[in-house]
């Protein structure tokens, strides 16, 4: 008799603490904390802590700071209003005094890429598609590609770093060459050359405000992958 008395004690001290932990939860997601319950798998309809990324890069100690896109890093989650994605990886690229990146978005059964480079206090950012169909061969200034016709904008030799899982961007980490086009309509055509690789993104400026950032708080990481500003 004792033995099924302790049993049925026990029993409602833990449905008790189940249903202090959902409680404490569920005011968490309604705007009580800032911990990582606020945060919301990709594809999710409910609230979110959302910030946008605007402005010029800028350092952030460990934890500071939400992110923006300047500072974005593997866990972080973009949003653009319709479709979220993970940030599962980033390639970091640098040129001298020049730095930008390149973040894998896991969107679950769809990958995208982004794009954003600091110019003179000035944001700028791009959402592309991996280019299959990409020209084979050393392109020229210009050319057409997808019924869009692309000048050059610049190319160059960069040193790569990875940080998280970039297996989708094909790139390894080391140096590359390079080359950027621009078509009058805000398309872009980014192309690499990696050795023997050769791989391309096809895609479209966007407005920076269009974009919303949602803190991945435990995979944060340090203000080393804030983006530098050459100006």
């Amino acid at each position: 008799m004792l033995f099924f008395v302790a049993l049925t004690c026990l029993a409602a001290a833990t449905f008790g603490s189940v249903l202090a932990y959902q409680r404490g939860e569920q005011r968490r997601l309604q705007g009580g904390g800032g911990g990582p319950a606020g945060l919301l798998a990709a594809g999710s309809n409910g609230p979110r802590r959302a910030r946008g990324g605007q402005g010029a890069p800028t350092a952030r100690p460990d934890g500071a700071d939400e992110p923006t896109l300047t500072t974005l890093a593997p866990g972080d989650v973009v949003t653009d209003g319709v479709d979220d994605w993970v940030v599962s990886g980033s390639v970091r690229y640098r040129e001298e005094s020049d730095a930008w990146a390149l973040h894998v978005l896991d969107g679950g059964a769809v990958t995208r890429f982004l794009e954003v480079r600091a110019r003179r206090g000035v944001v700028e950012v791009a959402l592309v598609d991996p280019a299959p169909d990409l020209p084979r061969g050393q392109l020229a200034g210009g050319l057409t590609f997808r019924g869009q016709l692309f000048s050059l904008e610049g190319r160059g030799d960069a040193r790569t770093s990875v940080v998280g899982d970039v297996a989708a961007a094909g790139v390894g980490g080391g140096v590359l060459q390079w080359a950027r086009y621009a078509s009058p309509g805000g398309g872009l055509l980014l192309v690499e050359d990696e050795g023997p690789l050769k791989r391309g993104f096809f895609g479209a400026l966007v407005q920076p405000s269009s974009l919303s950032i949602l803190s991945g708080e435990l995979n944060r990481a340090s203000a080393d992958n804030a983006i530098d500003d050459p100006s």
